[in-house]
């Protein structure tokens, strides 16, 4: 059987015995036809376990919204906005009562010409934005501690608002369990010392403990690091949230949810998950799979979460082959560091815990991904940036085929990904 993989602007053929081929693990498409705006504003109309935004509040009052920073811009906040504030206008709060909170987390701060593109030149005329900055602590408020330890110091702004309302958007993510919901306000607009403790709790209590399994992608409940978020958002207790699904495929929102922000979320969540969710019976020897091409796979750094979504698929000691252009190399100085700093998984978690950083965390699990399985790695990368990842590089498919008959002495049933960054397969249980 000939399956095609994308890789960059074009794709590549394999070549596999039909009777290997185990499944061709595949999202399922977003479908409708409906605009951007229309979605808005039937979600806003029909808000899930909450009455609508303009009932909620009263005149007078103050609100903050909460949206991502420029890493979201994919979000299409621009969009969802119009319809917030014309909510709020509606109930009685004034233009000049609302402000927007950029939720940068620990990022830098952004440029005015930034903001326009975030938020719209139109809503950026209409409303003061302003950029978290996790590092200055005049501007945090204490609000408690959660169950799991974590000191809870966010944004004033949200803090002394009358009313929060969260934006964002709802995708896998290996941390929170999906992204959007309560990752507006932590980690979005959290003190330092708050996230960092946060995102601690990826790793096992002790020392070369490792990565705490229950802490994953598609995992909301007993995943320490969603619940932490969760208690940490409840001490604001938002007022609403409007959240999209974007569809990758055309880059615009394909769904809308809006409500109470954390059953709309968790409605957004599985509206996710039946799309981009794909069962399988086992897991496999071999798994193959691409990013699905430009923009995804860039760099090494976005094809972090093609080697993610592909590990679930693959048995312990088995074989990856990944189809990543990389075009733009590794794509991340932290993601980089942890290989060129850190001679060993056990040095980089050490640091990690020390001095945590998404791009790092991203890059120390590729490296624990990468000593449990044979990662073959067709890419333009640079041979020894591949070997240095513990991985091993490969010049065409029919190399990674040899390599396989060679260790398994056949070719084994595989699984095939030909969209692997946005597709997440799950073991159905029994």
């Amino acid at each position: 059987m000939l399956i095609e993989l994308p890789l960059g602007n074009e794709s590549v053929m394999m070549d596999y015995p039909d009777r290997g081929v185990l499944k061709i693990l595949e999202a399922r498409k977003y479908s409708g036809s409906v605009s951007e705006a229309r979605l808005v504003e039937e979600a806003l109309a029909h808000p899930i376990d909450s009455a609508p935004l303009s009932e909620l509040i009263q005149e007078g009052e103050t609100a903050c919204i909460v949206v991502g920073d420029l890493t979201r811009l994919w979000v299409r906040h621009h969009v969802m906005l119009p319809g917030i504030l014309q909510e709020l206008n509606r109930g009685g709060i004034p233009d000049s009562k609302i402000c927007i909170l950029s939720a940068t987390g620990d990022h830098r701060e952004q440029t005015p010409d930034e903001h326009k593109d975030l938020v719209g030149e139109e809503i950026y005329r209409r409303v003061q934005v302003f950029d978290h900055k996790a590092r200055e602590d005049s501007e945090m408020v204490y609000l408690g501690e959660t169950s799991y330890g974590t000191p809870v110091r966010l944004n004033r702004k949200v803090v002394e608002a009358d009313r929060v309302i969260l934006t964002g958007g709802i995708v896998y993510h290996f941390l929170a369990g999906w992204g959007g919901g309560k990752k507006a306000l932590l980690p979005g607009v959290a003190a330092f010392d708050t996230i960092m403790k946060n995102h601690s709790l990826a790793f096992l209590p002790g020392e070369g403990q490792g990565i705490n399994p229950q802490v994953c992608a598609g995992k909301l409940a007993q995943n320490p690091c969603s619940e932490d978020m969760v208690q940490g958002a409840g001490m604001v207790n938002p007022d609403f949230l409007v959240n999209a699904i974007i569809d990758e495929d055309t880059h615009k929102i394909t769904k809308v949810v809006a409500g109470n922000y954390l059953t709309a979320y968790e409605a957004g969540c599985r509206y996710v998950n039946e799309h981009c969710g794909v069962e399988i019976d086992g897991k496999a020897d071999v798994v193959v799979v691409s990013c699905g091409g430009y923009p995804k796979d860039i760099n090494f750094y976005q094809t972090y979460k093609t080697i993610y979504n592909a590990h679930f698929a693959l048995k312990e000691g088995g074989t990856m082959v990944l189809v990543s252009e990389s075009r733009e190399g590794l794509g991340s100085d932290d993601f980089e560091g942890v290989f060129s700093r850190h001679p060993d998984n056990m040095t980089r978690e050490t640091a990690l815990r020390q001095n945590f950083t998404i791009g790092g965390y991203m890059g120390y699990h590729t490296a624990v991904i990468a000593e449990k399985h044979d990662v073959l790695v067709l890419s333009s990368l640079d041979d020894e940036q591949v070997k240095a990842m513990g991985m091993t590089p490969i010049g065409s498919l029919v190399d990674a085929l040899n390599y396989i008959e060679e260790k398994h002495g056949t070719l084994p049933p595989a699984y095939f990904m030909p969209h692997g960054g946005t597709t997440l397969p799950f073991l159905v249980r029994t």
